[in-house]
């Protein structure tokens, strides 16, 4: 179950799940991580992989990849709410040319489709005169994003998350191409919107076009409109001759034609000036994140990594105790059932420190079980460890004395491994001539429940948990 979370939390998520951590660690304190380590090591690998598998293990015990998917849905519902909005801002510039009546300032009109889209570009563009690629820089839209997300994210778990992602995307230099892109698909969708609204339009009615003005001269606007209409031309967009410019003073009628070359012109601008532009932003912010989000790295000397390279990459294993054991505090993940296996499915069986003086296995196993033996010194944990390391069972059966008393000890290392099988029941066997103590059973069942065991994972005797014979 842990090895498939690991190949999905993979990219973006795992970094980000890693920040988590170490932000975590360096402002309140190392978390208790013994069994999270263990795994990591027996994972192998760089000190990179090491460390994002441990945060990877220590993030879903804190709950806090539930805090990303839950910040994850909510930048998806933003993503239709902007093209929503993007799709007003395109019809609403559309209506405040053509809405006014049949007649079309040619200035106004390009001034107010592609104007605003060209101004916030250009600041984006001036953004990138800056070294630093800090939060508060880029698009307008990525900022409004990010505060977006602030505000709905709620509770210490995504605040954290939601910190730790900005800290990626701030040291991967991926904050203004983000916040770019975000801005770019916005006003990518708001500009191809008008150019449809726009053509159905001119297409549905008949529009004059002309220019007015008190304070500047007729060839200042021959100027003008023969200099936006070069790159229109380009591509094959018709351009106002000089003469049909200076004739398009509002007071001489235009002929059909006329108009149409003046409808051409005004498309031309708009594709030129409004939608090229953005899809070429679009295209570069979009080839920058993809390329930086397959080369993320963990700079390993920020505070936080450094204290876990000896841990991860030790050079010698501490053997006795090296400190006070901690509260409980075993994060366990497993279904609140559990169901006969099915004859496809692997079932291990370990009998956790049990009796010397008792068989084991106390009833014959079905022969599809793998029997995992009695697990008590440290050597046989570690050969169990690596067991499960290699291949994870579907089914985890982990049988303990019923008629000892449940420590601190027994209970976090079973906590430990039932995050290796995708189901996991905790067996007491007692012994035939001795029945489970009530006190005994309502022990095992506090410690069990206050290290997050369902009630339903607890069975009396191995045999309750046979396949029922056919």
């Amino acid at each position: 179950m842990t090895h498939a979370l690991i190949s999905r939390t993979t990219g973006f998520q795992a970094h980000c799940l890693a920040e988590a951590v170490r932000l975590k660690e360096s402002g309140w304190g190392p978390l208790e991580d013994a069994a999270e380590v263990r795994r990591a090591i027996a994972q192998g690998g760089s000190l990179e992989d090491r460390l994002v598998f441990r945060a990877t293990l220590l993030a879903q015990r804190e709950g806090w990849v539930t805090a990303y998917q839950r910040l994850c849905q909510i930048g998806r519902w933003l993503l239709p709410a902007w093209l929503v909005l993007a799709v007003v801002a395109g019809l609403s510039a559309v209506w405040g040319v053509l809405g006014a009546g049949a007649y079309i300032n040619v200035i106004t009109a390009v001034v107010s489709l592609v104007g605003l889209n060209v101004l916030t570009l250009v600041l984006w563009l001036t953004s990138f005169l800056f070294k630093s690629d800090s939060a508060q820089q880029g698009s307008v839209l990525g900022k409004l994003s990010l505060k977006l997300l602030g505000r709905f994210a709620r509770g210490e778990a995504a605040t954290l998350v939601l910190g730790a992602g900005v800290n990626v995307m701030v040291r991967q230099k991926l904050g203004r191409w983000v916040s770019g892109l975000i801005s770019h698909t916005f006003w990518l969708w708001a500009t191809l919107v008008a150019i449809l609204a726009l053509l159905w339009a001119l297409s549905a009615r008949r529009y004059g076009f002309g220019w007015e003005t008190t304070l500047l001269s007729s060839d200042s606007f021959v100027a003008l409109v023969e200099g936006l209409g070069r790159v229109p031309r380009w591509l094959g967009f018709e351009v106002p001759s000089a003469a049909l410019i200076r004739l398009s003073d509002g007071l001489t009628p235009l002929t059909p034609d006329d108009q149409r070359v003046w409808s051409s012109w005004l498309l031309g601008c708009l594709v030129c000036y409004g939608l090229l532009p953005r899809l070429v932003a679009w295209v570069c912010s979009a080839g920058v994140v993809r390329f930086r989000l397959r080369h993320l790295y963990i700079d390993r000397q920020l505070p936080g990594w450094i204290e876990q390279q000896e841990r991860l990459l030790p050079v010698h294993v501490r053997v006795g105790i090296d400190a006070q054991a901690p509260t409980d505090q075993v994060a366990v993940a497993q279904p609140t059932r559990f169901e006969f296996p099915h004859t496809t499915d692997t079932v291990c069986v370990a009998a956790i420190e049990y009796p010397q003086d008792r068989p084991w296995p106390p009833l014959p196993l079905p022969e599809a079980w793998m029997n995992a033996g009695v697990v008590d010194t440290r050597a046989q944990r570690e050969q169990l460890l690596q067991r499960l390391h290699q291949r994870s069972p579907d089914y985890l059966l982990l049988v303990c004395d019923a008629s000892q008393t449940p420590d601190r000890g027994i209970v976090a290392w079973l906590g430990e491994l039932s995050s290796y099988g995708r189901y996991c029941a905790i067996v007491l066997q007692a012994a035939s001539e001795v029945a489970v103590l009530p006190e005994r059973l309502q022990a095992w069942r506090d410690r069990l429940s206050a290290a997050g065991f369902k009630p339903e994972q607890l069975h009396i005797n191995l045999q309750s948990l046979f396949p029922p014979s056919e």
